[in-house]
Order: structure tokens, then sequence, then C-alpha cells
């Protein structure tokens, strides 16, 4: 199950189509439900668990779909993201869902052995029931449209990418005024922001900043098939969360050799380590800093998407993250 309509929640269905590729590449039969756009065909939950009679119940997101399974008779799982464990979880109104649901699920899977800590934390009746699955970082292809050549960005120009929806805790407002510093420090930078629009109040005020702010574009969402070679064409990948699970860009601009700079919050330090695999930052002031030396130091630029090109191809392997699932499963 995957938080639905699918152009919201591009980062989620991406997560669950590979563990469902994965567990059919292993010979098991799995189908995905959520993930119908706004007008596609709809299906009830109990109509597909009627039809499909799983072994097997796995719910990706507390808030957006395990609180539908709480009474499943079926075993079943709850994968938490990151805006579980650092928005919804803590929510007055919310917060006590999340938690019935990690206290129900037969199993609860985190990203992390840190994510698990703080879960355990919080809902101390899930400890012994929480199954580590670190999510893979799969390499995505980059023949797709050149983003620089689309939008006419000359080759020259420092371009920073900041991927992600646009919703409060993914923080880009917090980048808009970064460009024009480096700007006025003599920098060519340029900044695509491109993501759904998850919180449409949030995403008018991103665009708005924007518009105050030469050197600064606001994208949609790119379809899937584009964001390798966006990623390809960024000199700098940059992350502005205010909390994180394992965030699927990061994995995604890791694995394709792109430099990170990214805040220094749960979840992002979780995949990188500061100066030796990304340049992570307390605030804004150092988002830039940072980003500027960068620009200042393109050798060094690369060697940083060199080594974090090695670390995830080490510690994200596809076939770790499906053995991990598959033990978790089982233990469900």
């Amino acid at each position: 199950m995957t938080p639905a309509p699918t152009h919201l929640h591009l980062g989620s269905i991406a997560t669950v189509a590979r563990w469902r590729d994965g567990l059919q590449g292993r010979g098991h039969l799995c189908e995905l439900f959520g993930s119908t756009n706004e007008g596609g065909l709809k299906q009830s939950l109990e109509g597909t668990l009627g039809r499909f009679r799983p072994d097997i119940v796995h719910a990706h997101d507390a808030l957006r779909t395990g609180v539908r399974l709480l009474g499943l008779r079926t075993p079943w799982v709850v994968s938490l993201s990151g805006e579980d464990l650092h928005a919804d979880m803590l929510d007055e109104w919310q917060g006590g869902f999340v938690c019935e649901v990690v206290r129900r699920a037969h199993r609860v899977l985190a990203p992390s052995p840190e994510a698990a800590a703080l879960v355990e934390q919080r809902v101390p009746e899930a400890v012994g029931k929480i199954d580590v699955v670190p999510r893979a970082a799969v390499r995505l292809p980059t023949d797709g449209t050149d983003l620089r050549r689309s939008l006419g960005i000359p080759r020259q120009r420092f371009l920073v990418f900041l991927p992600g929806g646009l919703r409060p805790i993914k923080g880009q407002h917090r980048a808009m005024a970064m460009v024009g510093v480096l700007r006025n420090a003599g920098a060519d930078v340029e900044m695509i922001v491109a993501g759904p629009d998850q919180d449409p109040v949030y995403a008018a005020e991103v665009r708005a900043l924007a518009a105050q702010h030469a050197g600064v574009r606001v994208l949609p969402a790119l379809a899937h098939d584009r964001m390798g070679a966006a990623y390809a064409d960024a000199d700098v990948v940059l992350n502005t969360s205010l909390g994180e699970g394992a965030a699927p860009t990061l994995l995604e601009a890791g694995i394709l050799g792109r430099p990170i700079v990214a805040s220094d919050v749960p979840g992002n330090r979780d995949l990188l380590r500061h100066k030796e695999t990304g340049l992570l930052f307390a605030d804004e002031q150092q988002m830039a800093q940072q980003i500027h030396a960068l620009y200042r130091n393109r050798a060094a630029a690369g060697a940083l998407g060199v080594r974090v090109r090695e670390d995830f191809q080490r510690r994200f392997a596809a076939d770790r993250e499906m053995g991990a699932l598959l033990s978790a499963y089982a233990a469900a």
C-alpha cells in the first residue's frame, strides 16, 4: 500500500514500486494498492484484499495507509516515512493515530538503526518488533531530456538542484535567498526547485519567494524518466528538509555520484558523513558557504561525488534491502 495519488507522493511510489519489483523478481506474487492518479480507476481496499487474499499486507506510511489496517486480521507490517517520524508522530492531532499503528502492526520497518531507536523511545510497546530495512540506492537512467538545454542554462553556470515535494517539512523556503547571496559574491549560480505541490499554501509561498530572487526557478515534478538526467546536469544536489527518513532524492543523487549538500537533521545524518560523503549544514548561512566552497573548488566537489557513490554502492545495495524486507515479512 502506498499513499495516493501517485503524482503527489513520488518518493513513496518509487520506494513501494521498487519493493514490488524486487519481490516479483524473487518469485513472490505482489500487488500494489493506492498508486492511482487523480481521475484513475479507484478500487476499494476491502475488495482488493478479498480478491487477492494476501499472506501479508505492507503499508508504507503509517498515517496515510497504516491507519486503514487497524483491526485487519491478515498479518500486516508498516514501514515508516520521514513524515511519520519527524512530523506526524509529534502532531497534537495525528500523533495518536501514528503511534496506534505502530503499536498494533505485527512488525514495524524503520529505514535506519537511529530511526528504530527513535520509535522505541516514543512507542515503548514497539520494542522487539522493529526491523531495520535500509533503502536501496538505485541508479536511474541519465539519458532523459537535458534539463540545462530545455531551460537554456549555460554549461558553465553552476547549477543547484533542489528536488522534493513542496510541503513545510521539506524546507525549500530556506534556500530562496541563497542564490542572491552567492551572486552578490560574484558566483554564476542558478537553482532549480522541482517537486509536486503537496501543500498548496506552502507551494504558493515558495513560488512567491522564488519570484523575488533572480536565478531561482520552481518547476512542477519531473517525470521519473527525467530525474536521472536532472541529477546528472546538476553541480550540486541540495536537501533543505527539517526531517527525513531516508530521502529517495539523496539516494538517487548519491549513487549517480553527484555532490550533496543537505541539512544536518535525522535521516540525512544516517545517509551522509559530513565532509566525507556529503556536506551537512546547520543553518542557511552554512548552506550558502558550503555551496560557495564547492563552486570555487570543482575538484573537491567531484571528489565528494565519487566518495558518496562508492559509499552508497557498499551500504545501500538492492539485495541487502530485499533480504531485510523478506526477513521482516517472515517475522510477521
